[in-house]
């Protein structure tokens, strides 16, 4: 496990102490670190899932059913 020092402004020292509701300052602090990484995944993966989309729209609407197959020799 790595370590490291973090310094917050002594404004948040009340506030924070107040928020971690009795628990470690630590364990409130790495709590709130991986839902902000989660956060940050999610978003990147949302964003590539509309690329996707929108490049592959036909392809998407084909297999939903939602567009006929038409043969590749046929369309236009």
């Amino acid at each position: 496990m790595a370590t490291m020092t973090l310094r917050f402004p002594d404004e948040f020292d009340a506030e924070l102490r107040a928020a971690a509701e009795g628990a470690s300052i630590n364990g409130f602090v790495v709590e709130a670190v991986q839902e902000r990484l989660a956060a940050m995944r999610h978003k990147s993966v949302m964003a590539i899932a509309r690329d996707v989309v929108a490049r592959d729209a036909e392809i998407l609407d084909r297999l939903a059913g939602r567009l006929p197959h038409v043969p590749r020799a046929q369309r236009r």
